[in-house]
């Protein structure tokens, strides 16, 4: 395992991959119209995704939406109501899954824990030690191996998590919050650790809060609400999709506000801006026009694409 620190991370190669994989269409799972119900009540309905071999899905969405209901119908732990989720091919992918909310036998050493999970996991017993130790150095945890669990922090125990789901080399890593708990450091420290694995030929499908870690990780975003799929794009074509312009003139628009705001729902008027949004963008030579010819001067133009804050925002509120 020590090997996954000899990769390096390069986006071009990765970039060329994806882009054989987009015409290719090749995925690891692909969920169909799931629905499950919780005592009558909706948590899933008709989720439909496709989880892309080799990259890094990104699931987001408000608490209550749906991800870790999704997550454990993905992992085998939840049956599903109605829908499915289909392999590639005739034979599943091995699965390493890390819920949110880890429990741990407390009494038990972070070494005996491992083994324990080793065995259920069917590692020979002659591979077990060094599969072990490589684990818990992989993930920072090597020191702590003779430590209670019921000694361990927050953060060590989302490190063991990540070491137990990679036991037995699966091929579909799903990560429930991986980075919950963990001081700014051990962030940067299992965010990287997730780049490797990819490089490595992992896919991953990760929950996180923290939209700035999806930017930095994730190939593909997908956003659940209300228990639906409202939006999934690949990050860079979401980004792209949603360019924005900012029209900066040099006094109040009041007198033409309802104006402008009239010729598109995201055209936005601030005190002295015009803030053109994703489909508004396309009218920039037509709102210069008419403060030109409004008698407004100019004093810039700002052209920026949207973060994936402002997308999240944009269609949790729909």
């Amino acid at each position: 395992m020590n090997h996954l620190f000899l990769f390096s991370f390069q986006f071009e190669d990765w970039y060329t991959k994806r882009l054989n994989h987009n015409q290719l269409d090749i995925f690891v799972l692909k969920i169909e119209g799931i629905n499950k119900n919780y005592h009558g009540s909706p948590a899933l309905k008709n989720v439909t995704l496709k989880v892309p071999e080799n990259g890094i899905l990104g699931i987001l969405g408000p608490n209550g939406a749906g991800k870790t209901t999704l997550f454990k119908i993905i992992a085998g732990l939840l049956v599903a109501d109605r829908g499915e989720v289909v392999p590639s091919s005739e034979k599943w992918p091995r699965i390493g899954y890390k819920p949110e909310r880890l429990h741990f036998p407390d009494r038990m050493s972070v070494r005996q824990y491992m083994k324990l999970m080793a065995n259920m996991s069917g590692i020979p017993a002659g591979e077990q030690e060094k599969t072990i130790q490589e684990l818990l150095a992989f993930v920072g945890m090597q020191a702590q191996a003779g430590k209670r669990l019921g000694q361990c922090s927050k953060g060590m125990r989302q490190r063991i998590g990540l070491a137990q789901a990679l036991l037995g080399d699966p091929q579909l890593l799903v990560l429930d919050e991986p980075t919950d708990g963990l001081d700014p450091v051990g962030q940067g420290e299992i965010l990287n650790a997730i780049r490797e694995l990819v490089q490595w030929g992992k896919t991953i499908v990760l929950s996180s809060h923290r939209l700035d870690e999806v930017t930095s990780v994730c190939h593909e975003i997908a956003i659940l609400n209300r228990g639906e799929v409202i939006y999934q794009n690949y990050l860079d074509s979401a980004v792209l999709d949603r360019p924005r312009a900012i029209i900066f003139v040099d006094r109040p628009l009041d007198p033409i506000k309802s104006l402008l705001e009239s010729f598109h729902q995201e055209v936005v008027v601030r005190e002295r801006s015009v803030v053109l949004k994703a489909g508004a963008a396309e009218l920039r030579r037509k709102i210069l026009s008419i403060l030109l010819s409004a008698g407004f001067d100019i004093l810039q133009i700002e052209r920026r694409q949207s973060s994936l804050n402002e997308i999240y925002k944009e269609v949790t509120r729909q």
